[in-house]
């Protein structure tokens, strides 16, 4: 199963890469929102997206509007968003924008597997 991770800070990006292969994942890395868009808008956009929301150049949370938009994209791909943000309307935001997960910073690698194995299992439905 493909993910793309879009996360700016580059030792939260290796750590999520370097756990995401070891379990088995085929790994695309981003470094902000854009690029992180133009990779969707490929042939094969990935099953799971993690998207982180503050970065440069797009947000997190505006690249899952943009999937959601999308009709290609948008019921076949599962968007978790990581979030430094705590507040309940925060996180309402960002499930408001079409995410269907989250992920607060810093995150917990055992946490972040089983919202993948969620996103496996709705994936399959």
């Amino acid at each position: 199963m493909k993910v793309l991770i879009a996360e700016d800070e580059p030792i939260s990006n290796l750590c999520l890469k370097s756990a995401l292969v070891r379990w088995g994942y085929e790994v695309i890395s981003t470094r902000d929102g854009c690029e992180a868009w133009e990779v969707l808008k490929g042939g094969d956009p990935p099953e799971i997206v993690i998207l982180d929301w503050e970065m440069p150049k797009m947000k997190g949370i505006e690249v899952c509007q943009k999937i959601r938009g999308d009709s290609g994209m948008s019921n076949r791909t599962y968007i978790i968003l990581i979030t430094g943000r705590d507040l309940d309307e925060d996180i309402g935001l960002g499930f408001k924008a079409g995410a269907d997960d989250y992920l607060k910073k810093p995150f917990d690698i055992q946490k972040l597997k089983a919202k993948l194995e969620t996103a496996r299992s709705t994936l399959r439905i």
